[in-house]
């Protein structure tokens, strides 16, 4: 069986805006001497793109097959992933909450307000803290009682 083929039976939804375009590279040929192109993931068409955006096509797409209405992440407070989701999520008709754990320290009320946080925002989401940043297993219980919480009130995680 061919990867496509085992890939079809996946849980599949469209985010990423294709084909992606390719950028010519001139002034690194003239370097390198080499024929070199870079793919343009800022243009996926999702909230300023990223590589991530394909891995949350099969993420969602498993979502949207079980008929669920929100979504749940945790990450770092800047995270580049949350915002797509927090995009793809928003495309997809779903609410997102997401927490933001401390991973770095850095106490600055931009770093925490600016940013993806704000597109995390102005996006939709619901925010959430989680102020042991580290504590992977601790935020993993902190997500499955947000979600168990948001059950209990109607939603599907």
């Amino acid at each position: 069986m061919t990867l496509a083929n085992r890939l079809s039976r996946v849980p599949h939804t469209q985010l990423v805006q294709t084909p992606m375009p390719l950028e010519a590279m001139p002034r690194l040929v003239a370097c390198t001497g080499c024929d070199l192109w870079v793919k343009r993931d800022d243009c996926t068409g999702l909230a300023m793109g990223g590589n991530k955006v394909r891995q949350l096509e099969y993420y969602l797409g498993e979502a949207v097959e079980q008929a669920c209405d929100t979504v749940l992440i945790t990450s770092a407070v800047q995270s580049n992933f949350v915002r797509l989701a927090t995009a793809a999520a928003n495309r997809l008709g779903m609410t997102c909450h997401i927490q933001l754990g401390d991973r770095v320290p850095f106490d600055d009320v931009f770093y925490r307000t600016n940013g993806n946080v704000l597109l995390d925002k102005v996006l939709g989401a619901t925010l959430h803290s989680y102020p042991e940043g580290e504590d992977e297993a601790g935020a993993d219980r902190s997500l499955k009682n947000l979600a168990d919480d948001l059950s209990r009130k109607g939603a599907r995680p």
